[in-house]
């Protein structure tokens, strides 16, 4: 019997899987016919609104289905400035979001999504702009306080919302401002003012791209009252006096209990303190001229007093010069100190003057403060004056006095090499205080001129000379001094002149030359310095060679060949060469001759040759005649025995 259920049970199962695969097929193809084709987003009544205006943003879908396909589930969400504002289902194609009494803060940019079916769709981003705020009220907790307590100011922006940031003003001064996200905010002020104060307060909301201000609040009127208390500030015997007087200055409270304490300060100094009433006393400098001010502090109220004390020079600063600014060694220097302001007409004779030289005490004067020097390295060093008088002392600023020394006579020279008619360089040189003048003379007259200024400055000059006398033409001058100046000796240095062209002769001549002979090959140049150094050279048709090398302090030299040979044919020349310069000779052309014993000899063997040709000759013709004479005899004798035989 089970055996028999088997095949029933294997059909359910395979209709049961053969319904799935349908189902699913099906749902696919329900997805497949679903398609956004639009999504729109929209403001009313517009985008651009007042405040207060009631607005809808509309989101609206245009959708295509296939037939017989049941309405979708829309899945609409809005953004703003890319933040997500609302989410909601609806069978609908259309969603409204509506905005009551939109604000400022409302403004922004927004965006609708939908998705369908798994299908999703983002509308363009649309603006909606509301203009018009709500004026700034403030408000304060008290319309008067003394001076010191604080009052509590609060700005609110009534029916706003958003992210707002508050702004408080006294007296139209901007004195704090505050973020908040709630329409009001209010804050603790020390007004500082006795008197009326004015305050008032706006706002601005932040948007995402901008802020957008309120209107400025009306005014609030909080009257401050002064503390019963002052401050007292006198200098005595008077605000201006002179150097060496005494004085004082005292600072005084004015309260009730005269227990709070008092500051008496010049400057960021504060020079004394006390309770009530505190006291100040010096003998005058100028140091101590000035503003002076009294100060108390009550609950953080300050009261202060000022008053300005002038102390007048008893004598000025003195001033120490001399004369003359510059010296030069064994010059006299003049130094005097003076102050040029004195107050009191009385103490002129008083002053009592010393000038000090690197700290020490060189001379006192109690006229007319002068000490003479003469110039030179005891008197070289720093000087200054210090002027003295009823216990007051003042110090002149250094001068430095540092003795020039006159320049040396110069010594000129030549830099490089000098070559007739070739640029060449002339220094001078002198030792002496910088900025020292050279000038180059030539025959007496000024060629060049230049100043040095520098230790490592050079004064050269740059000339040249077509004859080898003109050097000692040359001359310089060395001058720092307007009074004094001093001259070199005439220049003295070794010219060298440019070779001319060599000349190349041989003993013998050329066109004798003969194997086995010597040559001589003489090189020679028309003008030049010496040393000349002279180079022999032959040059052939297969080959070149140096043959040799000569240094000598005259206008030639020579070179010998010891065995010429037929292969020394060929071309020869010379070369000099100097400093100035290296020339060459024409080539000379040498042919080797053969040897005349050798001549001889081969006259000789041609003679011989010839004596023996014709002798060789004589014996053939005489051979040829002997054999003839003998064929004749022989003839007539056969002729004969033929006639005998015949007879």
């Amino acid at each position: 019997m089970c055996e028999h259920q088997r095949p029933s049970h294997r059909i359910g199962t395979c209709c049961l899987l053969c319904l799935l695969l349908l189902l699913l097929f099906t749902c696919q193809r329900v997805k497949a016919d679903v398609s956004i084709d639009d999504l729109r987003l929209s403001f009313h009544p517009s985008p651009n609104v007042q405040r207060d205006t009631n607005v809808t943003i509309k989101c609206h879908a245009s959708v295509s289905r296939s037939s017989g396909f049941s309405s979708p589930q829309y899945a609409f969400s809005i953004k703003k400035d890319n933040k997500e504002l609302h989410r909601t289902l609806s069978t609908s194609n259309t969603y409204d979001y509506p905005i009551e009494a939109a604000r400022v803060s409302d403004s922004g940019s927004y965006q609708c999504f939908l998705s369908i079916e798994g299908k999703s769709r983002s509308s363009e981003r649309e603006k909606l702009k509301v203009t018009g705020t709500h004026k700034a009220v403030i408000r304060v907790d008290r319309s008067s306080i003394q001076e010191g307590d604080e009052v509590t100011v609060t700005c609110a922006a009534p029916g706003e919302r958003g992210s707002f940031i508050f702004f408080f003003y006294v007296d139209n001064k901007e004195v704090r401002n505050n973020e908040s996200s709630s329409e009001e905010y209010s804050v603790q002020l020390r007004l500082k003012h006795s008197g009326p104060n004015n305050l008032t307060c706006d706002y601005t909301i932040r948007l995402f791209s901008e802020s957008v201000p309120s209107a400025i609040s009306r005014q609030a009127i909080v009257v401050v009252r002064e503390i019963d208390i002052s401050v007292l500030l006198t200098i005595s015997p008077s605000m201006t006096i002179i150097e060496a007087d005494n004085f004082s200055v005292s600072c005084m409270v004015n309260s009730p209990n005269k227990s709070e304490s008092v500051l008496l300060i010049k400057g960021s100094n504060i020079l004394s303190t006390g309770k009530g009433k505190t006291d100040y006393g010096q003998t005058a400098g100028t140091g101590h001229s000035g503003e002076y001010m009294c100060k108390v502090e009550i609950n953080g109220v300050f009261k202060i007093d000022k008053k300005m004390l002038t102390v007048k020079e008893l004598f000025s600063r003195p001033t120490l010069t001399s004369s003359p600014p510059e010296a030069f060694e064994g010059d006299f220097i003049r130094l005097s100190c003076q102050s040029t302001n004195v107050s009191l007409e009385s103490i002129r004779k008083e002053i009592k003057y010393s000038i000090f030289k690197d700290g020490n005490r060189r001379s006192i004067n109690n006229e007319n403060g002068q000490m003479t020097a003469r110039a030179g390295p005891s008197a070289d060093g720093n000087y200054t004056c210090l002027a003295e008088a009823k216990l007051i002392s003042k110090e002149s600023p250094v001068i430095v006095i540092r003795s020039k020394v006159l320049a040396s006579k110069p010594e000129i020279s030549v830099k490089d090499k000098v070559i007739l008619d070739r640029p060449f360089q002339i220094q001078c040189k002198s030792n002496g205080t910088l900025p020292i003048k050279y000038t180059l003379f030539e025959d007496d007259k000024v060629v060049y001129e230049k100043t040095v200024h520098h230790p490592r400055e050079e004064a050269l000059f740059a000339t040249s000379i077509s004859r080898k006398e003109h050097i000692h033409k040359f001359l310089c001058r060395a001058q720092n001094s307007p009074r004094v100046h001093v001259s070199s000796q005439p220049l003295k240095a070794f010219v060298v002149e440019p070779l001319g062209k060599p000349l190349l002769t041989t003993l013998p001549v050329p066109d004798n030359v003969e194997e086995g002979s010597e040559l001589i090959l003489i090189c020679n140049v028309p003008s030049g310095t010496p040393p000349i150094t002279f180079k022999w050279y032959w040059d052939s048709s297969s080959s070149k060679a140096h043959l040799h090398t000569s240094t000598v302090n005259a206008n030639s030299s020579y070179h010998t060949i010891q065995w010429m040979e037929r292969m020394d044919s060929g071309e020869y020349f010379c070369e000099a060469v100097n400093p100035a310069n290296n020339v060459k000779s024409d080539p000379v052309t040498i042919h080797v001759k053969l040897a005349s014993w050798k001549k001889v000899l081969i006259g000789a063997i041609f003679l011989l040759v010839v004596i023996a040709l014709i002798l060789v000759f004589i014996v053939r013709c005489r051979a040829k005649r002997g054999k003839r004479e003998a064929a004749t005899e022989l003839s007539v004798l056969r002729a004969l025995n033929q006639m005998t035989l015949s007879q």
